[in-house]
């Protein structure tokens, strides 16, 4: 087990513009899904990334992924990485290198969702997202991610709703932007079903 893959990346990331993807659960992105592996040591790429030296870190989990070739967690790190640095497509490669290493890897598919999301391409999004939660349902923040694309791209209030809430009950303290929106959709669904 890679315990120390869940220390790898900090802070989450928040995209700025709406109708772009806006939780990223970088802690989901530490998990290791290969059973039986030998612990690497990570605190060498968790010092490079808290230091600022993500160049490092690329470097250490290229290592990481050549002595570790069944390994889907390293790619998906890489894929974070790239990511934050803007650099979409080198993400999307390196979450389907982790997919077809590992197709359980729920991670991955929710990195190609945020960069499905992130590149506007909505209908890629969705099905990376539900795809996602087909193999985790806890995820909070793609039920999140999934609510911003119900709501902002599709316009179905209903399930926008459904996944908002989803994400409310599995967090862990309290988001009151979040609620107060959920509370005016809520409002909305209302409004229409006595006009209805």
């Amino acid at each position: 087990m890679w315990s120390n893959y869940l220390l790898l990346v900090i802070v989450l990331l928040l995209a700025g513009c709406a109708g772009t993807a806006q939780k990223v659960d970088e802690d989901m992105l530490q998990q290791d899904t290969t059973a039986g592996a030998a612990e690497p040591d990570m605190s060498a790429v968790i010092a490079a990334l808290n230091d600022g030296k993500s160049n490092v870190a690329e470097t250490l989990l290229r290592e990481l992924a050549q002595r570790n070739p069944q390994a889907a967690m390293p790619w998906v790190n890489l894929g974070l990485i790239s990511f934050r640095r803007g650099e979409l497509d080198r993400a999307q490669q390196a979450a389907e290198r982790a997919l077809e290493l590992q197709p359980h890897t729920a991670v991955a598919d929710y990195l190609l969702g945020l960069v499905a999301h992130k590149k506007n391409d909505a209908p890629q999004a969705l099905k990376h997202y539900l795809a996602t939660l087909g193999k985790d349902q806890q995820h909070a923040h793609t039920h999140y991610n999934l609510a911003l694309l119900y709501d902002t791209y599709f316009q179905d209030i209903e399930k926008a709703v459904h996944h908002y809430r989803r994400y409310l009950e599995l967090i862990t303290g309290e988001d009151e932007a979040t609620l107060a929106w959920v509370g005016e959709l809520e409002s909305q669904l209302d409004s229409s079903e006595v006009s209805e």
